[in-house]
């Protein structure tokens, strides 16, 4: 267990992000990413997520460079819960399957993908709103639907709470 710098969470050693503080013989130290998890320097930890790594940036734990590949990482993360949430049947893949999945209640996270079309994306942020589902507009309709091991989809729901919560923390939701 780690516990991370940002909101002190206590979690596993592969939900975070590892970075270092590295060059102690030169005069300038900058701080790192450790995909090593073995860099010499004095290490600490993020959580694979954007409040915690919003957080590390504004309080001056990581530069600019470090939050760019720490954000790539984190979404890495987010959407590696997806195959898994499928094979737990938690997951409602299409228009139509999700529509009927937010409406009846079942819905605790919807993901739109950036290049669905104008009124599919307006269609379900509306809907989300209404329904008060939080959603993210995120990905694109191939690599979605093949994270789930179907053919491309414009909005996936995901039905059950635990997953469902797992995505909001990871994603925020309502972008």
């Amino acid at each position: 267990m780690r516990k991370c710098v940002s909101c002190d969470a206590e979690k596993p050693k592969s939900n975070m992000t590892r970075i270092v503080l590295s060059g102690r013989n030169t005069e300038i130290d900058s701080v790192v990413k450790d995909d090593s998890g073995k860099q010499h320097g004095r290490g600490a930890y993020i959580c694979k997520n954007e409040k915690c790594i919003d957080k590390a940036l504004s309080d001056g734990l990581i530069d600019e460079e470090v939050y760019a590949v720490c954000v790539e990482e984190a979404a890495k993360y987010k959407l590696s819960l997806l195959p898994i949430a499928m094979k737990a049947g938690a997951i409602a893949a299409g228009e139509y399957q999700c529509e009927e999945s937010i409406k009846s209640g079942e819905a605790y996270f919807v993901i739109i993908a950036e290049d669905a079309s104008d009124n599919t994306r307006k269609k379900f942020e509306d809907k989300c709103s209404y329904y008060e589902v939080p959603y993210v507009i995120y990905g694109e309709k191939e690599n979605l639907g093949q994270l789930i091991g179907k053919a491309e989809r414009s909005v996936i729901a995901v039905k059950k709470e635990d997953f469902g919560t797992q995505f909001i923390i990871r994603f925020g939701g309502n972008e």
